[in-house]
């Protein structure tokens, strides 16, 4: 073997060790998405806790499966669940099979499922069929959870998510915050009062907050992705230290995931000047300045290998051509021959009209006194 050989294979060693170690450290990684958990005690007919019972908390959807024994108090926890629909057996020898199914667990909750076993035969199975409680009985935060169904069934102008955070106490638009290409032309929030600079936005529990580290959009000013959400928490108030780093409030999403039949959607969204009446500002003598919306895209999901891998994507495309009308002030005819109300006629250089018609077009409002008069315009904004 050469000496160019063994550099050769040395180097692949270090590049596939560097592979490993990034590969270890997205595993890690995923431990930090906030998702969802289940806890409980285990007990029988009188009240006793049950040691060492078999818990297995199933995905309905997925059909991935966690198995542990309740604890020497009778309890257990399941935490870092994806949000989603589950069900809950619990087994122990001497005592008759309980089965908690249509359990829906949204993103951040954690859910108390306490299950009561009666004595009988292992193979006879109680099958309920009921929900977690709604209320948090383990946080004292103050939150909110738009769910997937208001998400897609809620009209939304501009199908940009984040506007669904309004729906909330305490969360307001802040309609003087600024917009530009840079940071995005999405309309900014406030909660609580806070500046729109000290929420955080967490995408599967990753910061997506925008340059400013305001919240996060596009230079068409939306938050495109409707279809790729599953549901969002908006949290307000006396949330854990997990979050952090925010004096205002947290939005905190997770996208869809595949399941083991495969679904899809296709949409197309339009909006057209056709269909608009004339801004305040637009003069009656011209017609709308034009404006033409399309929205449109779909998505796909299904198994890998089933209940092990699965998969999902989403695309969604935005086209936009929008005429805006401006209103500003300009030398009226008078001033730009010299003719001030009030003073005398000033006598100008040859060049200076030539200047003023370059830069000052004509007026075509209203004249409003002092030399000055309406221009209106339409331009396209890119």
């Amino acid at each position: 073997m050469t000496a160019a050989t063994v550099r050769e294979d040395k180097a692949m060693k270090r590049w596939v060790s560097v592979f490993v170690v990034f590969a270890l450290m997205g595993g890690a990684g995923y431990a930090q998405t906030v998702g969802a958990s289940v806890q409980g005690t285990i007990s029988d007919a009188t009240g006793a806790v049950l040691p060492g019972a078999s818990i297995t908390v199933k995905n309905s959807g997925t059909g991935t499966t966690t198995e542990l024994l309740s604890d020497e108090r009778g309890r257990y926890l399941v935490p870092l669940l994806q949000s989603g629909e589950y069900e809950i057996q619990v087994s122990l020898q001497g005592f008759a099979s309980v089965v908690r199914r249509g359990i829906r667990l949204a993103v951040g909750q954690n859910a108390v499922v306490d299950v009561k076993l009666e004595v009988g035969q292992l193979s006879t199975e109680v099958a309920v069929v009921a929900d977690a409680n709604p209320i948090n009985l383990t946080s004292a935060a103050m939150s909110g959870l738009v769910t997937d169904k208001q998400i897609r069934d809620l009209p939304l102008n501009g199908r940009s998510f984040q506007q669904l955070a309004l729906l909330q106490p305490g969360v307001t638009a802040a309609l003087a915050a600024g917009n530009d290409v840079v940071g995005g032309r999405t309309p900014k929030i406030s909660i609580n009062g806070a500046r729109p600079e000290q929420n955080n936005f967490l995408l599967d529990g990753t910061d997506i907050n925008n340059v400013y580290n305001k919240t996060p959009g596009s230079v068409g000013g939306v938050l495109l992705g409707v279809e790729a959400v599953l549901e969002f928490q908006v949290l307000t108030n006396a949330y854990s230290a997990e979050f952090g780093r925010s004096a205002g409030g947290v939005i905190n999403a997770v996208t869809r995931s595949g399941e083991n039949t495969i679904h899809g959607s296709a949409f197309e969204f339009l909006r057209n000047s056709a269909l608009d009446a004339k801004n305040f500002f637009d003069p009656l003598s011209n017609p709308i300045p034009p404006f033409k919306r399309n929205q449109f895209g779909a998505t796909v999901g299904g198994p890998i290998r089933r209940d092990k891998t699965f998969f999902f994507g989403a695309y969604e495309g935005l086209i936009e051509r929008l005429g805006i009308t401006g209103l500003t002030s300009v030398p009226d005819e008078n001033a730009r021959q010299g003719i001030l109300p009030g003073r005398p006629r000033v006598t100008l250089h040859p060049a200076i009209p030539p200047l003023i018609d370059t830069f000052f077009p004509s007026p075509n409002g209203r004249n409003l006194g002092g030399g000055a008069a309406e221009y209106l315009f339409s331009r396209s904004q890119p």
